[in-house]
């Protein structure tokens, strides 16, 4: 007797996952769209991810090796590297569904009420992410407005501060334009299900 376990079980959706989204037959011109931006968010994210990597062995082959440690690693790796992991991550984490999510309650209710649901989801990401860029874009604005930079001479990177601060607007920005693309989506389609309850249920044997 064979034994099946369901993964992602009660979905509905009909859309094909790919590398950086989904692809679906309602909204493909919306798909192109988001996957774009999610695509070159996870390049983007990568990309610091090898840096991460690269500067953490530049450090230790110039500390161990010549016993003269860079000194700007640190401030590189907490001013730029990590935020453009965590913030340009996040884009394509939520495009492709990959975050934490606890959905043992949501697939139970009604399909019209788990509409509901990511309605009022989408809605509160492209809200949070709009005061995330506000927030973002004073701090960068007014690190550019009073020139705040690093002083010469100190083991930090002597850069604008504004250079990394503005990481996390533009990062904000475009995770809310890609929400506010799923709330659209979910406005303009029949109340009959989700439509941007991707994932369908497989099973797994």
């Amino acid at each position: 007797m064979t034994s099946s376990n369901f993964v992602h079980p009660g979905h509905h959706g009909t859309a094909e996952r790919s590398k950086y989204g989904y692809h679906t037959e309602d909204h493909p011109g919306f798909d192109k769209i988001q996957n774009m931006v999610s695509a070159v968010c996870a390049w983007i994210a990568g990309g610091a991810i090898l840096g991460l990597a690269l500067v953490t062995l530049a450090e230790i082959v110039a500390r161990e090796f010549f016993s003269s440690p860079l000194g700007w690693n640190i401030s590189v790796t907490e001013r730029y590297l990590l935020p453009i992991t965590a913030f340009f991550g996040l884009v394509t984490t939520y495009r492709t569904g990959t975050h934490i999510a606890v959905e043992s309650l949501f697939t139970r209710f009604p399909l019209r009420m788990q509409k509901t649901i990511l309605l009022l989801i989408h809605i509160s990401v492209v809200i949070t992410m709009i005061f995330v860029v506000i927030g973002g874009w004073n701090q960068t604005y007014m690190a550019f407005s009073l020139g705040h930079a690093t002083l010469p001479g100190m083991a930090d990177l002597a850069t604008p501060d504004w250079t990394y601060r503005v990481i996390v607007p533009i990062a904000a920005a475009l995770c809310a334009f890609v929400a506010a693309l799923d709330f659209v989506r979910e406005v303009i389609t029949p109340w009959d299900r989700p439509y941007t309850d991707y994932d369908p249920g497989e099973e797994e044997v």
